[in-house]
């Protein structure tokens, strides 16, 4: 049951952002309000894994950094690259659903390491996207 409420909640996620990029009426607050929602559910699940001992709290502790990396950048760069941090929920996604099919000590240390990786790179893009910027704003302010 679970994953068919997954399965649902994610069709309906993506088509709602298909629709609105198609029709063309996209927010700045739309986009908030779609990550801020996909970080509560995904928080949420991985909150009742790691109650079941399936995660250790420093992956909430790293979903929420990620999250809060996200709200971060974004509102003080308008526009920021991050090819990684797109694909982050994604891979989350992915890491529920391996969870639940296959609730295994070898899953969960994959999900683990593989949202570990994410989440150091999508950061590491972040930070390079963010000089980059920066590097341009001064040089022509000169």
């Amino acid at each position: 049951m679970c994953l068919i409420l997954l399965t649902f909640s994610a069709a309906t996620d993506f088509f709602d952002g298909y629709l609105a990029r198609r029709l063309k009426v996209t927010s700045r607050f739309g986009g908030y309000y779609d990550a801020t929602t996909d970080f509560i559910l995904v928080f949420g699940i991985f909150t009742i894994f790691s109650a079941k001992g399936y995660y250790p709290i420093w992956l909430l502790i790293l979903i929420t950094a990620s999250f809060i990396q996200f709200l971060v950048t974004s509102l003080y760069a308008k526009k920021l690259y991050d090819p990684v941090g797109k694909y982050t929920g994604s891979a989350l996604y992915i890491g529920i659903v391996l969870t639940l099919i296959f609730p295994t000590q070898a899953i969960f240390s994959f999900v683990q390491f593989a949202f570990l990786g994410f989440f150091l790179v999508s950061l590491g893009s972040r930070i390079v996207s963010f000089g980059r910027k920066h590097e341009i704003r001064s040089l022509s302010v000169r």
